[in-house]
Order: structure tokens, then sequence, then C-alpha cells
């Protein structure tokens, strides 16, 4: 078992790497929340809630992208979301993935729906609210929950995922740990600093991303207390990602990706591509180490982390 959990995380992590070469930090952070979801039951017909742009479900599956592909090719600079946007025909072919059955992606977001669609790996992709899902009632066996950001009332939409999913049908979701809340050093600089000018850079920095997920952290036994209020029963559950590696995940490249992203969409795309080549290169051995370190999946190195996933059963 753990062969094959070190198998994974060397698999996923040059992957995700591939996708966020800039943010390098991201690939740790993908790479752990994967391997803590794809532990779970994916047999069956399967319905994701929150799939964002589709990439992230694709990887964690075993799906790659083109070495030439990332998703600064897809960015718009001028929005608060830059991912928020889409770029016809960026992919031409992509590997379609046997398993798992994911007859149907869900996101809020136009562009990501898009996305997910020219990826290939889900049968269908609709654009919907949460809160308010276009699907019958108890007709969905299984369904993966992928925390969305911009998600208005989890509450709500977490009554809404029960309704449409079946008795004793399965949810699979990601959620945070309170714990972890010092860790966001973005808004820890912004309310510390009295400079009003880095104050405010550090708070843009962050971009409402302390108050999002915090809002959406508990323990784990108010988490188990709170899915035993709404009928959920808790079947299997892992934990990872210290707080320390959270800490560079909040800073890394932030301060620098726009003038990045420009920088790196300056050449013809085959130059390009080499350029990331060996910077991935020289990224890689040490994104493990610190992987193996600090993620809290194989050396303990922090009591606390930052992430759940878990497996419940609806009564």
């Amino acid at each position: 078992m753990i062969l094959k959990n070190i198998l994974f995380v060397f698999l996923r992590l040059w992957q995700y790497l591939s996708l966020y070469f800039l943010k390098p930090f991201d690939a740790i952070n993908d790479t752990l929340t994967s391997s803590l979801i794809h532990r779970l039951d994916w047999d069956g017909e399967v319905v994701e809630l929150g799939s964002g742009d589709g990439e992230f479900s694709y990887v964690m599956h075993g799906g790659t992208f083109p070495i030439w592909y990332d998703r600064y090719l897809d960015t718009d600079l001028s929005k608060n979301d830059i991912f928020d946007t889409h770029k016809d025909e960026k992919l031409t072919t992509t590997k379609v993935l046997a398993y798992p059955n994911i007859i149907l992606s869900i996101d809020a977001r136009e562009n990501h729906v898009k996305k997910i669609k020219e990826i290939g790996f889900s049968k269908d992709a609709i654009c919907s609210f949460y809160e308010k899902l276009p699907l019958e009632d108890e007709s969905i066996e299984k369904i993966f929950y992928y925390t969305p950001h911009g998600l208005e009332n989890h509450d709500k939409s977490i009554d809404e995922a029960l309704r449409i999913l079946k008795p004793k049908g399965k949810l699979l979701i990601l959620l945070y740990d309170s714990v972890f809340k010092e860790a966001f050093l973005c808004h820890k600089y912004s309310k510390e600093i009295k400079n009003n000018f880095l104050s405010n850079y550090f708070k843009k920095l962050d971009n409402g991303r302390y108050s999002e997920i915090t809002n959406l952290s508990r323990t784990k036994d108010e988490w188990v207390e709170y899915f035993k209020s709404k009928g959920l029963d808790v079947k299997v559950s892992h934990t990872g990602l210290s707080k320390i590696a959270w800490k560079f995940y909040d800073i890394q490249t932030r301060p620098i990706l726009k003038p990045l992203i420009r920088l790196f969409n300056l050449p013809p795309l085959w130059l390009r591509a080499i350029i990331k080549i060996i910077w991935m290169i020289l990224l890689y051995p040490l994104l493990l180490v610190f992987y193996f370190l600090f993620s809290n999946e194989f050396i303990k190195i922090d009591k606390n982390n930052c992430y759940f996933s878990f497996e419940l059963e609806k009564s």
C-alpha cells in the first residue's frame, strides 16, 4: 500500500507541476488532496459538484496533458480570477479514461464547463448553482463534492446534494480543518503590517481566501457531528498537509505571478516548452523532498493537518 501511494505521488506531482509550474506549491497541494480523495470508493456512476475546469480531477485519476500545455496559456490577467476564461482549441487531444465513470460534472462558471467538455473526461458537464441543482430527488448514487470557490451557502449546497443522492448513496468530499487558520500568511501580514500600502498589498494577495476557507473549516469532531445532523454516516476518512506546507502554498510566487505569466507567454510555444521542461527538472526533486517532509502523508512532522477527505453514506 505504501509503495502504491509513493508511486501515486511521483506521477501526480510531475503532472500537477506541469500544470502549475509557475506556482509550484500548487502541485504539492493538489498532489496531497488528490491522494486523500483517490483512496475513497469511486466505483459506480459518479456526479462531480464543484468540478472547476476539470483538470484537477482528470490528473487525479491518471490523465495526462501534453508537456507544452498548462493553465497559464489560458488566462485573463485583467480578471480578479485570472483562470475564469476559456480559449477554444487549446487542447486538441486528451486520453479518455476508462475509470471512474464520471457521468456528469457541475460547476457554477461557464468557462470551467467549456474546459471540462474540451478535456472530455466527464461524459457531460453543465453550469449550475450548487444551491439549486437541476437534478431529480434521489436520482444519483454517488457524488464527489469538491468544495468550490465562490460558494455562497455551503449548508444549503450540502442539503441540495443530499436531496439528489439516493438512500445509501455515497458522498465523497474534501474539507478543511480549522486548526490551520494561523497558517494564512497573506491574511496575517495584511493585519499585522502597519504600512497601509503593504497591508493592502497582502490583502490583495489573500484575495478573500482566508475568509472563504476558514468559514468552511471545522475540527474533525465538529464535522462528524455536522454530518450526523444531516443524516450522513462517516465510512472512511483521511487527513493530511502540514501547516508548514500551507504557509509555502499561501505565498509562493503570488507577488510576481502576473509578470511571470506575461514573461513565459512571450516566446513561441516550442521555446516556451523547452524552458518549462528545464524549470520543471530543476524544481521536481526539491518539491518531491518537500512533499515527503511536509505533506504529513509519510512523515508526521506536524500533528495538525489542513485537509480532511470523507466518504459518507446517506441514511
